[in-house]
């Protein structure tokens, strides 16, 4: 049996990496803590094999939504969880009364719960979409096959630079209306 400390630090690492993934690095960075949401939840779920045909992805949201309820409505006790009406995504805490409520739900103990989560490597990507034909994309990106304006559309590494690539727009600063020149 694994103590209490690692068990807790494993499911804190499976907190991490499911609460960024799918997330944009200024996602990441809007927020000063991590919370994780209904699709990362359902997605550790389903990568941990907790999700089967007695315990549904239906009966997850039925957990998640009962959770969520408790912790909005209003904290009976000092120092319990309590979120704002509204929230829909969870810190740390209302995550591991989330788990405790999974394993509830399914019958099983709270350890088994997280030991599978504990098992599990992190969010899994298959059925991720992947680039089909990676030569074709090569060679449209590459920068010295084009000439003229079109090889400003791409930087050096063949990222498309998107409008500032595409378009000159004209100084129109000025004093009076119609005004072309700067200086």
């Amino acid at each position: 049996m694994a103590s209490k400390s690692s068990v807790s630090s494993g499911l804190r690492q499976a907190f991490d990496k499911y609460s960024k993934f799918g997330k944009t690095h200024a996602q990441l960075a809007d927020h000063n803590e991590l919370r994780i949401g209904s699709a990362q939840i359902q997605k550790m779920m389903k990568d941990c094999s907790l999700i089967n045909s007695k315990y549904t992805s239906q009966l997850l949201d039925n957990d998640i939504a009962r959770v969520l309820g408790k912790l909005t409505t209003g904290a009976a006790e000092p120092g319990a969880v309590h979120y704002p009406k509204g929230t829909k995504t969870f810190d740390i805490k209302g995550f591991k009364l989330l788990i405790d409520r999974i394993a509830e739900s399914k019958g099983v103990s709270h350890d088994e719960v997280l030991g599978k989560i504990n098992q599990n490597e992190g969010p899994s990507l298959t059925n991720v979409t992947e680039i089909a034909n990676k030569e074709i994309t090569d060679r449209m990106t590459d920068t010295s096959q084009y000439t003229g304006s079109h090889k400003e559309r791409f930087d050096e590494e063949g990222h498309g630079k998107g409008k500032e690539g595409r378009t000159d727009d004209a100084d129109t600063t000025g004093y009076v209306q119609g005004f072309k020149g700067g200086n």
